[in-house]
């Protein structure tokens, strides 16, 4: 086989791709909106995180605050944090648990479901088959 004939058999494969997957990635990582009154921050698009992240809302506060250093509780559909935070420190931390918690190591999808085995924690993705366990740092 030519070079010439490889490159024409790929050009033809890559149209054949639908749109959808040619994308890097459907999903993207929630950023907070903070609204701060005295030493307090509300983020006021708590719910909007968890329905995106697509996790049991006692495992992220459980995950969250422990990486945040401080104590909250839900008040309607806002998270409340005792102190004062800055956007780019929450963000941080959804980033980091998203990393950790919700996609996949193998095919980068959100496509997946934490198993609880024993004291062991593992993701499976539902996208492509993988299962891995969470090794928390």
């Amino acid at each position: 086989m030519d070079i010439n004939n490889y490159d024409e058999l790929l050009d033809k494969a890559y149209e054949k791709i639908p749109e959808n997957a040619r994308k890097l990635s459907r999903f993207e990582i929630p950023k907070v909106e903070l609204r701060i009154e005295s030493r307090n921050t509300f983020i006021t698009n708590f719910n909007k995180i968890i329905s995106t992240l697509n996790r049991d809302r006692k495992h992220f506060l459980g995950v969250f605050l422990k990486k945040a250093g401080t104590m909250g509780e839900v008040r309607g559909q806002q998270l409340f944090l005792k102190g004062q935070y800055k956007d780019q420190v929450l963000n941080k931390l959804i980033e980091n648990y998203t990393k950790m918690y919700v996609l996949c190591r193998i095919c980068n999808k959100p496509d997946t479901q934490i198993q609880r085995e024993g004291k062991k924690l593992y993701l499976k993705c539902t996208a492509c088959g993988a299962r891995e366990e969470i090794k928390e740092k």
